[in-house]
C-alpha cells in the first residue's frame, strides 16, 4: 500500500502485522483472505470497508462496523456456514466485485480499523488456517488500478452513503453548462460534487454585485468585475479534475464546441439565443435541460413556475414548445425578472435530479419531459 495513509498509526499497525492492504475507490481492502467455502475447500477472498478520513492526511474510526466481501460464504471445517449476517451487493473496486455485506458487531464495537480487520480475518479464516496452515499474513503487495477519478480528494461520501456503483452510471458523461447566472451557477455546484467525467461551462458576463445574491456559497467580493468564468474556475479547480471553461457566448455555429458532449445544461435567459442553442443541440443529437421560472410580485407576495425541460431525441419535438424561443421580451422593458438564490437552487436542483434520473441513478417512475413547481401551491406537475 503506497499512499500517504501508510504511516497512520492504525494502518501501519496492520502492515506490520504484514495484512496486504490496498486503497481502491475510498475504501480500505485487505487482500488474500483465506478461507473454507461449502466444499471444505481452501479459497482466497478479499475484504473492503469504506474510509473515514476527515482530511485528505488523516484517518478516523471506521464509518460503521460492517465489512464487504468478495468471496462465497465463508465455512467451517464440517462444511456449515459461519454465522455472519450477509446482505447482497454489488461493489466494484477495482479488479475485484464485492458481492456481499457482511456485519459482526462486538459489544465494544471497533475503534480503529486495525480492530476491525483483524476481527473479521480472524472469523473468516481461522477454519482455513486451521486445516491447511495458510495466513491472511501474507505481506503481499498487489498493483493497484489508476486512480480514474475526477475528484482530487477521495470520494468518501460515495463509500459512506454505499453508492459507488452507482456512480458508474455517470463516469462516462462529459457535460456542458450553457450560462452561469444565478441558476446555471447552482448546476454547476451540484455538477461539480457528481461524479462526471468532465464539465465545460459557458458564459460571456462578469460577475457584478446583484450576482452576489445568486451565487452558490461565498461571495467572492475580491473578484467582481472579473469573468464568471474565470471566477468558478478559481472556486471549483482545486477540488476536481477535467474542468474547462470558456468566456463567450454560444450560438448558432458553435457546433464544434459540443462534439464530445454526452448532456448539456441550458441556462439563459435570452429567447433568441436559447432558440439557437436548442436547435443547434438537437440536430446534433445533445440531450439536455433548459431551466427557467416566471415569478411575480402578485398580491404583495412572489409567485410563479419554475420550469425543468427535458429534451431527447423522443421528446424535442414537444418539448420545444414548451420553452419561450421569442428573442422579444412579451411585456417590453418595463417588466421585472425576479430570481431569488433559493428559486435559482430549486432550479438547479431539479434539473440535475431529472438528468441523473435519466442515466438511472434515481429511480424514474413517470419519464416526464416537463416538471413545472409551482411556488404559491408548493406542488410539481409534469408532462410525459
Amino acid at each position: 500500500m503506497s499512499n500517504e495513509l501508510e504511516s497512520h498509526e492504525d494502518l501501519k499497525h496492520l502492515l506490520e502485522r504484514e495484512y496486504s492492504l490496498s486503497i481502491v475507490g475510498a475504501h480500505l481492502v485487505v487482500n488474500d483472505v483465506y478461507y473454507l467455502n461449502a466444499d471444505r475447500k481452501v479459497q482466497k477472498g478479499r475484504l473492503a470497508a469504506p474510509l473515514n478520513q476527515p482530511t485528505p492526511h488523516t484517518l478516523g474510526a471506521p464509518v460503521n462496523h460492517q465489512m464487504y466481501w468478495s468471496g462465497s460464504p465463508p465455512c467451517y471445517a464440517d462444511g456449515t456456514r459461519i454465522p455472519l449476517a450477509a446482505v447482497n451487493v454489488n461493489l466494484p473496486l477495482g479488479d475485484t466485485t464485492f458481492t456481499s455485506h457482511l456485519s459482526n458487531k462486538p459489544p465494544e464495537g471497533f475503534s480503529t480499523y486495525s480492530l476491525m480487520v483483524e476481527h473479521y480475518v480472524a472469523l473468516i479464516s481461522a477454519p482455513a488456517e486451521q486445516k491447511f496452515g495458510v495466513s491472511a499474513r501474507t505481506g503481499a503487495s498487489y498493483d493497484v488500478p489508476p486512480d480514474t477519478s475526477p475528484f482530487k480528494v477521495r470520494d468518501t461520501l460515495s463509500a459512506r452513503a454505499q453508492i459507488t456503483d452507482l456512480n458508474t452510471l455517470l463516469a462516462k458523461d462529459r457535460l456542458a453548462v450553457i450560462g452561469l447566472g444565478g441558476t446555471g451557477a447552482f448546476v454547476l455546484d451540484f455538477l461539480v460534487k457528481s461524479p462526471v467525467a468532465a464539465i465545460t461551462a459557458y458564459d460571456f458576463d462578469t460577475l457584478k454585485v446583484h450576482n452576489g445574491f445568486r451565487t452558490p456559497g461565498e461571495v467572492p467580493m475580491d473578484q467582481l468585475g472579473q469573468p464568471k468564468t474565470e471566477v468558478y474556475r478559481r472556486k471549483y479547480e482545486p477540488f476536481r479534475h477535467g474542468l474547462t471553461f470558456h468566456n463567450k457566448r454560444v450560438g448558432a455555429g458553435d457546433e464544434a464546441l459540443f462534439g464530445d458532449t454526452t448532456f448539456a445544461f441550458v441556462c439563459i435567459d435570452d429567447g433568441g439565443a436559447r432558440a439557437e442553442i436548442c436547435n443547434m443541440l438537437t440536430g446534433l443529437g445533445v440531450p439536455f435541460i433548459d431551466v427557467g421560472m416566471g415569478v411575480e410580485k402578485e398580491g404583495g407576495a412572489l409567485d410563479g413556475l419554475i420550469r425543468t425541460t427535458l429534451f431527447t431525441a423522443q421528446t424535442a419535438a414537444a418539448a420545444i414548445q414548451r420553452v419561450p424561443t421569442d428573442p422579444r421580451r412579451p411585456e417590453g422593458d418595463y417588466r421585472v425578472y425576479v430570481q431569488i438564490a433559493e428559486l435559482n437552487a430549486l432550479n438547479a436542483a431539479l434539473a440535475v435530479i431529472r438528468y441523473k434520473q435519466l442515466r438511472g441513478f434515481y429511480t424514474d417512475d413517470y419519464k416526464y419531459y416537463q416538471l413545472l413547481f409551482s411556488i404559491g401551491s408548493s406542488n410539481c406537475f409534469g408532462e410525459a
